[in-house]
């Protein structure tokens, strides 16, 4: 498997975040980022931390927490032909880095590859929003 990591985005990503995002098949019910111009300045947004999906030193896509009516939520983008696990990994890290929970992810009722990584990482699902499923990665008991 190939080598996956997140990391901050910087300049030189954007592009390429950018076009993920763009043609990504996954619901962003949360962004809507339909210009390189309307990317930067969500990207820019203080409640938004945006990080590149890197897989051997390119990046494949974006990974965001953000914080939506008080709650912390996440967002994954990755390129349709990213190997294969880029997904759960780079959500996977995203879970480690963000440590508030609960943590939340909205998803299309239809997309149902994002459905299947975020039950394999613990969310589960916690409600129905129109045509969007939210699910939720609950506190860990210690």
């Amino acid at each position: 498997m190939a080598h996956i990591d997140l990391r901050e985005l910087n300049d030189d990503d954007r592009d390429a975040a950018f076009a993920v995002v763009r043609d990504s098949s996954s619901s962003w019910p949360r962004a809507t980022v339909d210009t390189r111009e309307a990317f930067d300045a969500w990207v820019a947004e203080d409640r938004v931390s945006a990080r590149a999906v890197v897989s051997d030193d390119a990046v494949v896509g974006l990974a965001a927490t953000l914080d939506v009516d008080g709650d912390r939520e996440i967002l994954l983008a990755v390129a349709p032909d990213a190997v294969e696990g880029v997904a759960t990994e780079a959500l996977r890290l995203l879970t480690f880095l963000e440590p508030e929970r609960p943590l939340y992810a909205c998803l299309a009722a239809d997309d149902d590859p994002s459905h299947a990584v975020l039950a394999g990482l613990g969310f589960v699902e916690d409600s129905r929003d129109g045509d969007d499923i939210v699910y939720v990665l609950p506190p860990t008991l210690e």
